[in-house]
């Protein structure tokens, strides 16, 4: 069906949690599959020191309600929080940065009784920052091999571990040392052969009572994590567009490697809907 979508003492991070929904509410989150780097406190060397954490780890969390209109609607996405972790491990305030309205709250509701162990920097227990990813989607729209092979709560889970290397200059003409780039372009049937989890699009009940088809195009960017970073609508009808994103900023890849080393890349994306 497819083919080929500040703060004083803080640290930004990213994880991944994920609720799915299927015909009965299963909303147990997932290990989180994203690295984490840890940035400068602003108080000395970004190196962390002996004792200091490496990983945000979360010791507790609360399964997220797929809400119930959403479920009718059929309606799936991406919803990213920003959150502020404090000394002793709860979230002391949380905010949507982006998402659908109707599964952000659930998303928001979740993630304030979750419990994360204390981040010490540079020997003090610190405040710290984080993004978090909350995939909402249906069971049955679900492909390939799956976010993680882990299906554990995440009360057990190891945390976020560091971030992948960074890229090893390549060697240039007359021997001088180049810097990688930050990105590469990478054809459709490449990404294609990286994808290892895939969300199919709800087809609009409006589109599809119209007896709209057609193809959407996405202009994707897969992180180093293999996570889509960023998609833009390239063409496509609107009646189908929403839905394409919505599935496609759920994938998940194989990071692509350069001399090695994992690097972000830009890529397109087709989803095609049709009626049968």
């Amino acid at each position: 069906m497819l083919s080929g979508i500040k703060l004083s003492l803080a640290i930004t991070c990213v994880s991944s949690l994920v609720w799915a929904q299927s015909n009965q509410p299963s909303q147990r989150p997932q290990n989180p599959t994203n690295s984490a780097n840890s940035g400068s406190t602003g108080q000395g060397s970004t190196e962390p020191k002996p004792g200091d954490s490496v990983k945000l780890e979360i010791v507790k969390s609360q399964e997220a309600i797929y809400p119930p209109e959403a479920r009718r609607q059929g309606i799936q996405g991406q919803v990213i929080l920003k959150v502020l972790i404090s000394e002793n491990g709860d979230v002391e305030t949380a905010e949507v940065v982006s998402g659908d309205p109707m599964l952000a709250e659930s998303a928001l509701d979740a993630v304030k009784k979750f419990k994360f162990k204390p981040f010490i920097r540079n020997g003090n227990v610190v405040k710290v920052s984080t993004k978090l990813p909350f995939d909402f989607y249906f069971k049955e729209k679900m492909m390939g091999e799956g976010v993680s092979a882990d299906r554990s709560a995440t009360s057990n889970s190891k945390g976020l571990g560091p971030s992948p290397p960074t890229d090893t200059p390549a060697a240039g003409a007359g021997g001088v040392s180049l810097a990688p780039p930050d990105r590469v372009r990478v054809s459709a049937g490449v990404t294609q052969g990286l994808l290892i989890h895939q969300v199919a699009p709800v087809y609009p009940q409006e589109a599809r009572n119209s007896r709209i088809e057609g193809m959407v195009v996405l202009q994707a960017v897969i992180g180093k994590d293999g996570r889509i970073k960023d998609l833009t609508l390239l063409s496509g009808r609107k009646e189908l567009a929403s839905a394409a994103i919505a599935a496609v900023q759920q994938w998940r890849y194989k990071p692509y490697l350069l001399a090695g080393s994992p690097i972000e890349v830009q890529t397109t994306i087709t989803v095609k809907f049709n009626l049968r």
